[in-house]
């Protein structure tokens, strides 16, 4: 019998940082909205996933990739970046047209003002969404064979870390330990062992805890 790690599963984290919370928030405000979900489905996602299949697509990833505080400045500042990716099914006459319609809702939708009310409830500090808002709807890359198209949004935002602050010591965080929850998190790695006998059948399953 063979030992080997089927998967790993990601532990619950809680997102120590402002612009990390931001982006999974407005992820899951734009995956409340109906005409988005008929869009992309289930493909919106807080992160820049890599792993989609051609199948899966279009996707639409939100995430941040930079951000600044200034010394002695109570905010951050920094941009979300949404990245809509196109099945290369429509690179030809489609294309210009399909982008032009999921961009010009997305900029609709952060203009929106029940949106920005929405995710001020839901990020303590948020202070400007989408004032600046910026897309680039000429991007792409190659997939295997094929040409897949990609439109890239900027929003800039703004935070308050006054207020984000509160909300850490309401989960017992504070600027003196702010992050140290969220790293014990990552101090475990729970994985599958699976054992196969020499025609590739599973025999067994074990659980197996592994500290880091």
């Amino acid at each position: 019998m063979t030992e080997r790690v089927d998967a790993l599963q990601s532990p619950t984290l809680f997102l120590s940082g402002p612009a990390e919370f931001l982006a999974e928030k407005v992820a899951q405000a734009l995956a409340a909205v109906p005409q988005f979900v008929q869009v992309f489905g289930p493909r919106i996602d807080a992160y820049r996933r890599m792993d989609y299949s051609q199948r899966e697509l279009p996707a639409l990833r939100v995430y941040n990739n930079t951000y600044n505080k200034e010394f002695e400045s109570w905010f951050i500042t920094g941009e979300l970046v949404l990245d809509v990716i196109f099945p290369a099914s429509l690179r030809r006459e489609l294309q210009q047209r399909f982008q032009d319609t999921v961009t010009s809702a997305l900029c609709q939708q952060f203009r929106r003002p029940t949106f920005f009310q929405t995710l001020c409830e839901q990020v303590p500090g948020l202070n400007e969404l989408g004032k600046e808002f910026s897309a680039d709807k000429s991007l792409g890359f190659t997939w295997g064979q094929d040409q897949v198209p990609l439109t890239q949004i900027r929003a800039n935002f703004r935070l308050d870390l006054r207020q984000w602050d509160d909300f850490l010591v309401q989960d017992e965080r504070t600027k003196q330990d702010p992050f140290e929850k969220t790293l014990a998190d990552l101090e475990v790695v729970h994985t599958l062992i699976e054992g196969e006998n020499d025609s590739a059948t599973v025999e067994a399953e074990v659980e197996s805890l592994q500290t880091l």
